[in-house]
């Protein structure tokens, strides 16, 4: 457990780390005026025995290009290369009763220095602090740092944290070494031997700042560019899922509205195609603008901004995973998504029981959730018992009406392995009509032998409606099918390494265990002799669907509050 301690001082620290230990307590972080706590970022952090970094704000923006939460583990190298330092550091209790029984700490910079000097630090992407002022060590604890044994990069970075914090620096010029790769400014500091003047430095790291804040997705809406419009960017500009859904009830029932889906999927007075030169000057001066995912760079909305998001999550999203190969190697990735979810206004989600979850992946401390449903799920709901339209979809996918129908769905994965799929066994065949649906952004050429494979002009919601059985691994549709009452199956061999990857919410996945398989043979078994197990109940099915009401009263809102 990680306490919250307040102090004044911190020659008060260790009589306040002996109280948390009896309290049961492992870690602490110190609070005060200027270091504030984002509560369901701390309660995500995962317990190790050891100081972990986790992520911050400064002044509730993410301001950083700190590429280390793609590792586990972290040296004090890793952490300087950032282009702000600020003490973002979980303490260990034992680690820092050590640490205070040793060295002269004096204010929590000079703590978290220290902690970061150890051996053992981990990482934790969740964000969990934001700093309101800026931080510096004290004196006192360079004269301790000058008598450690270490390496000659880590004294080059330790002189340059105290030249930044206007101290002497530590070591002489033949002690240190500096890294392979540099900043411009720390170039300088090596070339001059720490003796650049710092009004120099701090020109030019300003400079840097500045450059990397605007590519930082960082800006202010102004409202006096917003007009009385309604903008769809859907999926990536797909004209699909709950974008589709909703954008086809607002053009039923509020005609009078301009509206209007930049797409290149579909023609027409309303539809703008993602190239049209007014298609940025309609989304930037929209009254409200309504995505399913992340917004391009290129494009900043003045406007109400409403997430309706793409599906209740197995599988980790942004903060709660590791995403290693994202935070490593994609510049500025983690700056952008999370300062892009902060101008969104409205959040949707399908059941109460997720939300946690978008609240430790997500930055929510803006956003007002909306727990009414999705609009793909509304349209399942008020399609199930028409019969008709059923009917047809059927005989547009020229089904036999002898078989039952096997809907295979699986997800989008980085890296494309045909030993992570369902081979289609003619056993399978001779049982049912088996459609398969490979995801939208999957760049792979996978086309199963036998099977039908959904034209692109049916949407998956219409396969669910004429499915008796869905198939997948770790989509989210499979609680859209649960919540229209079908069988449903999840296969998800090699799991173990998915989880190191990329990670999943293990309640959610505990939710849908006795329809787990991970051997393809037992599975194929169960399909064929119908033996299955029904799952008929789940926390993460939502049958009280008002997406379309509580949308809709939203946007009137934001119409009516601005005329």
């Amino acid at each position: 457990m990680i306490k919250q301690i307040e102090i004044t001082a911190v020659q008060l620290l260790e009589s306040e780390l002996e109280k948390a230990i009896h309290e049961g307590y492992t870690h602490f972080v110190l609070i005060n005026d200027t270091i504030e706590i984002y509560q369901p970022m701390l309660e995500a952090v995962e317990i190790k025995p050891c100081t972990i970094v986790p992520d911050y704000t400064v002044e509730q923006q993410y301001a950083n290009d700190c590429t280390y939460f793609g590792k586990a583990e972290i040296t004090f190298n890793d952490w300087i290369e950032n282009i702000n330092h600020f003490p973002n550091v979980i303490f260990h209790i034992e680690t820092t009763q050590t640490i205070l029984n040793h060295f002269d700490i004096n204010n929590i910079f000079d703590l978290a220095l220290i902690s970061l000097i150890q051996d053992d630090v981990s990482t934790d992407s969740h964000v969990v602090f934001n700093f309101h002022s800026e931080f510096i060590t004290s004196n006192a604890i360079w004269h301790n740092i000058k008598k450690l044994t270490l390496l000659n990069t880590t004294k080059f970075n330790l002189n340059k944290l105290a030249y930044i914090h206007n101290h002497p620096v530590p070591f002489k010029q033949n002690e240190v070494l500096a890294p392979d790769q540099m900043r411009f400014t720390d170039k300088c500091l090596k070339h001059t031997h720490f003796m650049i003047p710092h009004w120099f430095y701090k020109m030019t790291h300003n400079h840097f700042i500045k450059k990397h804040q605007n590519m930082s997705y960082i800006y202010k809406k102004d409202e006096a560019k917003v007009k009385d419009h309604i903008v769809f960017l859907g999926f990536d500009y797909g004209f699909r899922g709950n974008s589709r859904y909703l954008f086809n009830h607002f053009a039923k029932h509020f005609s009078k509205l301009p509206i209007y889906f930049i797409t290149n999927d579909v023609n027409g007075p309303n539809f703008i195609k993602t190239d049209d030169p007014k298609a940025k000057l309609l989304i930037e001066s929209a009254r409200v603008v309504i995505l399913e995912s992340y917004i391009p760079d290129n494009l900043k909305p003045n406007g109400t901004i409403i997430q309706l998001w793409h599906g209740t999550p197995i599988k980790k999203l942004f903060l709660d995973s590791p995403e290693p190969t994202q935070n490593l190697n994609i510049y500025n990735y983690r700056a952008r998504k999370y300062n892009k979810w902060l101008q969104q206004d409205y959040f949707v989600s399908d059941c109460a029981s997720i939300i946690d979850h978008f609240k430790s992946a997500f930055p929510q401390q803006h956003t007002h959730l909306l727990n009414c449903g999705y609009p793909r799920v509304r349209y399942l709901l008020d399609k199930e018992t028409d019969k008709h339209y059923i009917s047809f979809i059927k005989q547009e996918l020229k089904l036999d009406s002898d078989k039952e129908t096997l809907l295979y769905v699986p997800t989008w994965r980085s890296q494309f392995d045909e030993n992570d799929l369902l081979p289609i066994s003619d056993g399978l065949l001779n049982k049912y009509n088996v459609i398969f649906k490979g995801h939208i952004e999957d760049q792979s050429n996978y086309i199963p032998d036998n099977a039908i494979i959904a034209p692109s002009h049916i949407e998956v919601q219409d396969l669910l409606l004429v499915s008796d059985i869905v198939l997948t691994d770790y989509s989210s549709i499979i609680f859209d099918a649960l919540t229209i009452d079908k069988i449903v199956c999840q296969y998800t061999p090699n799991h173990e390494h998915y989880v190191s990857e990329r990670g999943v919410y293990d309640d959610v996945m505990h939710a849908l265990s006795t329809v787990r398989y991970s051997d393809a043979k037992a599975l194929l078994n169960d399909l064929i002799s119908h033996q299955m197990k029904e799952l008929n109940h789940t926390e993460f099915i939502n049958k009280d669907n008002h997406a379309f009401e509580t949308i809709s009263h939203i946007i009137q809102k934001c119409i009516k509050s601005k005329q």
